[in-house]
């Protein structure tokens, strides 16, 4: 494989788009897609990526936003987050189905996905349509219109018991239609992996890396 950096990707419907890619330092652990917040493969997420290389993972980030708005990278103010909302709110959820299919196949076919916020919701539906390895969610609001799709891989989700934008329920619901799925509940808010944002809780963040390297060393 390349060095880290940019690649492009094509999906299954001819869309080109944009990707970060990390490779595996050292021996090779497994291949995993990456799929971000409403903020673009902004900095913190190509932190992300180079993190999980770092674990022996190479990494590859699709730049869901493409679909309608070329190499966008928001920060976390308020106008991030509006701009971010409006973004999303142009690209369906199997538009960027469809993205993340165009990076495992650059991956080989073989990988797993971990998720946060809006790809975490797409981590969850991408277990059930996506031929994946396994895939870790974190606080994932829009898993409770899709508490039907029971996963066909390995799942592992992450809320946040203060989160203002994802009430428990959410978490409550997955448990109760899919008891094998693991959902696991933080003392934190919502975006709490985040380093560059004030919801930031680094026991939180750490407890939840741990348990998700956990699940995907154990699938390859």
């Amino acid at each position: 494989m390349s060095e880290s950096g940019w690649v492009e990707l094509r999906a299954g419907d001819g869309h080109g788009l944009r990707a970060y890619k990390a490779v595996a330092k050292g021996g090779e652990v497994g291949r995993l897609v990456v799929a971000p917040e409403i903020f673009g493969i902004n900095r913190h997420i190509r932190s992300v990526c180079d993190g999980f290389a770092a674990d022996g993972f190479t990494v590859i980030a699709p730049d869901l936003f493409d679909r309608a708005e070329r190499a966008v990278e928001l920060p976390y103010d308020e106008t991030g987050v509006q701009r971010g909302i409006a973004i999303k709110g142009r690209i369906s959820d199997e538009q960027a189905l469809a993205d993340i299919a165009a990076a495992l196949e650059h991956l080989g076919g073989d990988a797993a996905m971990v998720g946060y916020c809006w790809g975490g919701s797409l981590a969850w539906m991408a277990a059930s349509r996506l031929p994946l390895r396994a895939a870790v969610g974190y606080y994932g609001g829009a898993i409770a219109q899709h508490l039907d799709e029971a996963p066909r891989a390995p799942t592992l989700l992450h809320f946040g018991e203060q989160d203002h934008a994802i009430p428990l329920t959410v978490a409550e619901g997955v448990r109760a239609r899919n008891p094998a799925v693991p959902v696991h509940v933080y003392p934190a808010g919502h975006g709490f992996n985040c380093d560059e944002r004030g919801s930031y809780h680094p026991q939180s963040a750490a407890l939840a890396r741990l348990r998700t390297l956990g699940l995907l060393r154990a699938v390859f």
